[in-house]
């Protein structure tokens, strides 16, 4: 297999030792890396042809036959970059399929986008998993958010659910552990938002006069000694929206670095604790007449904390 074949349409002239053979096993032999979920859909949807016909997986190759094969580098590239530790915690991540979306229970550490700081987000292990074009994102969450991710399945689903998340008709429910004692009394918080460059060059989303509204409710779910367990619940979705409202308010969401409390982040490292206490724990909207409501159960570090309550 040379490098045309991975970054490009191409065509292969089939010979007389591969007469006989099925098409789906002699894409298989021919690129042994490819996901067998991408060998499918790329039969499935047309993208190979058999001199100039669609076909399918079972239909047998005679010598001289002509197959076209469509660009492929992506998914081969995402197999040897993305770490096996992510293929399989990513491929366990499941907690919802139809024929139009893909959700998963996304664990923190990992970037839905690969950036800087690492080489592969997680659209690259779903590629590497279930090949190229199986699904894509239909939003995101930051690197160190765990829970509900949605991922679109096709154009009309990613269209659907986008337009719904516009029109304020997705409903998104997250969980955060923040420090102090939360005010019972404060059950909306209405700010404006700006993202900004601050000293040492670091990005950051600041309460400005000047940004964009951003309103989060809240809800106390558990009080502990020197904590808070909170439900956040978007009416808007600007970026790091619930950590900026929560600081807004004098408190910092456990394990946040960036604009969290430092001793009570300490208190929970301590504790056994790593990672940012954020979790994105349940997402409702309705597609073509279905109304689909999926939860994603907390992570198990993150329950432990809860469990033993020692903070």
């Amino acid at each position: 297999m040379n490098k045309l074949d991975v970054e490009s349409v191409h065509f292969i002239k089939v010979e007389s030792g591969d007469e006989g053979q099925r098409i789906d096993n002699f894409i298989r032999k021919r690129y042994p890396s490819l996901p067998k979920s991408r060998i499918y859909q790329m039969l499935r949807k047309g993208e190979v042809r058999l001199n100039k016909k669609r076909v399918k997986p079972i239909d047998k190759l005679t010598a001289g036959d002509e197959l076209r094969m469509p660009p492929i580098i992506d998914a081969q590239r995402a197999l040897t970059t993305v770490p096996p530790f992510w293929l399989e915690r990513i491929r366990q991540a499941v907690i919802y399929e139809d024929a139009h979306f893909l959700i998963l229970n996304k664990p923190a550490g990992i970037a839905v986008h690969a950036g800087s700081k690492q080489q592969y987000g997680l659209i690259d292990a779903v590629r590497a998993i279930w090949g190229e074009g199986y699904a894509e994102l239909a939003h995101r969450l930051d690197r160190d958010t765990s829970g509900v991710l949605v991922l679109g399945k096709n154009r009309a689903a990613l269209a659907g659910f986008q337009a719904a998340m516009h029109s304020g008709e997705v409903k998104k429910r997250y969980w955060a552990l923040v420090s102090g004692k939360w005010n019972p009394q404060i059950k909306e918080v209405r700010i404006r938002l700006e993202k900004a460059m601050v000293q040492g060059g670091e990005r950051m989303v600041l309460s400005r006069g000047e940004g964009q509204w951003a309103r989060t409710y809240f809800r106390i779910l558990r009080d502990f000694k020197e904590a808070t367990l909170l439900e956040a619940v978007l009416d808007t979705g600007r970026t790091h929206q619930i950590r900026v409202s929560v600081q807004s308010k004098g408190h910092g969401i456990g394990g946040d670095g960036k604009y969290g409390d430092d001793a009570f982040n300490r208190r929970l490292r301590k504790a056994g604790f790593h990672g940012m206490f954020l979790h994105a724990k349940e997402i409702q909207f309705a597609y073509e007449g279905d109304e689909i409501c999926v939860q994603a159960p907390l992570p198990d570090a993150h329950q432990q904390l809860l469990d033993k309550g020692n903070f």
